[in-house]
């Protein structure tokens, strides 16, 4: 909990610099000082595009700083479930997500029109969609980063019999009855997780390419196609998080998750009721790791002393 807040200080003074660095950007000034010239703004996609590769980067940096297995225990009963990584990753991407679905409902696309008019609340909203891309982007990197090292993507990945499984587990979550066995991450977070990849890699590689428009003139049709995409992808994304928030913060059933979230522990007796393969994996692991210690022990006893 010491380290999360420190982290948490961290992300909150990030957010406010950026979002001066948007709002400041954003503010009109005659392009041709002295000059009967034009009023603009800078826009952070043209004048600071190099920020995107750059926060990137950090995130793959980051993601390869602590990569090792560590032993789950439990601790005065309660069990770490996401650490001070998983903490700054998902808080990382919450922020981007939601400033990038903001900024784009108020920009407009699709079928939804442009809530603001002024050049410049449009350059800040634009602006404000730049913060978001690089926290996104940096969340993005660093949990793939460190998914890859871990393993987690692996486990992520839906296996047989998951489908069943969600459909047991919400049937007993709604209407009572025995729920199936769950690992540390549940059959539905499988899943629906190629789905979030899907829509990850769709409103990224569309997004890229209209960053690109910034500096290369594309074929418009080409164009309108990739905005056209890059609205469904925005759509797609919007639904996709509402529906994790519902299962994720809005459900009873997950509060101690959304804790876990914050502290990084649950219960004991909430794994061992929601989670009873990882619980029995834990449980096993301790015992092992106590003959692992038991067996060094008797060993060093034996060994005889030699006195010179």
């Amino acid at each position: 909990m010491r380290t999360r807040l420190p982290i948490t200080i961290t992300l909150l003074a990030v957010l406010i610099i950026c979002t001066y660095w948007a709002y400041d950007s954003a503010q009109l000034y005659v392009f041709q000082a002295g000059r009967a010239g034009i009023l603009t703004n800078n826009l952070l996609f043209d004048t600071a595009v190099l920020a995107i590769p750059v926060a990137a980067f950090l995130g793959v940096f980051l993601g390869t700083l602590r990569y090792r297995k560590e032993q789950v225990k439990v601790i005065e009963g309660k069990i770490e479930r996401h650490d001070e990584l998983m903490f700054l990753q998902h808080w990382s991407n919450a922020i981007g997500i939601i400033i990038l679905i903001i900024t784009g409902f108020v920009l407009g696309f699709l079928f939804i029109p442009r809530t603001i008019q002024t050049v410049g609340n449009i350059g800040f909203a634009m602006n404000l969609h730049f913060v978001g891309v690089l926290f996104f982007f940096f969340g993005a990197s660093y949990y793939v980063t460190k998914g890859l090292f871990t393993g987690e993507i692996q486990h992520m990945m839906p296996k047989k019999g998951d489908l069943t499984n969600m459909i047991g587990h919400y049937k007993a979550m709604f209407f009572g009855g025995a729920a199936p066995k769950e690992e540390k991450f549940l059959s539905a977070e499988r899943v629906v997780f190629p789905m979030w990849i899907i829509g990850v890699m769709g409103i990224t590689l569309t997004g890229i390419i209209k960053i690109v428009t910034h500096f290369l003139l594309l074929p418009e049709g080409f164009m309108g196609v990739m905005t056209f995409l890059h609205g469904v992808f925005a759509i797609y994304m919007t639904l996709m998080l509402i529906a994790h928030v519902i299962a994720g913060a809005i459900l009873p059933a997950s509060w101690p998750l959304i804790r876990s979230m914050i502290t990084g522990k649950v219960t004991e007796k909430y794994v061992k009721q929601h989670h009873e393969k990882w619980y029995e994996e834990i449980k096993n692991n301790e015992k092992e790791l106590k003959g692992s210690i038991i067996e060094t022990k008797s060993n060093k006893e034996k060994v005889p002393s030699i006195n010179t």
